[in-house]
């Protein structure tokens, strides 16, 4: 999904006015721009990252790391403050495997 449709969803889902049963949204996403604090709780961001040696995903979230409230989780998350990068080989070594 476009990643403004996701954001409109997720302030339907945070609208106590609309959302009145208090209903629960878990979704999985690449999109960079919803790691806002403004849209969502430190509580409420969570992270994947795979052990390349095990293949084993451990789950982990936000709110384990030291984060302050005006803090730019897009611009940590591409950095690698919070982990949850990808590991990718060179591509020289991957087309010589293949």
């Amino acid at each position: 999904m476009h990643p403004a449709l996701v954001e409109f969803i997720i302030k339907l889902f945070n609208n106590k006015n609309i959302n009145k049963a208090n209903s629960q949204l878990i979704f999985m996403t690449h999109a960079t721009n919803l790691l806002n604090l403004d849209l969502l709780r430190r509580d409420e961001i969570w992270f994947t990252e795979k052990n390349s040696k095990t293949g084993v995903s451990d789950l982990y979230p936000l709110d384990s790391f030291s984060v302050r409230k005006d803090e730019n989780i897009q611009k940590g998350y591409i950095n690698g403050r919070y982990g949850a990068i990808p590991f990718i080989r060179d591509i020289d070594l991957w087309l010589e495997d293949n």
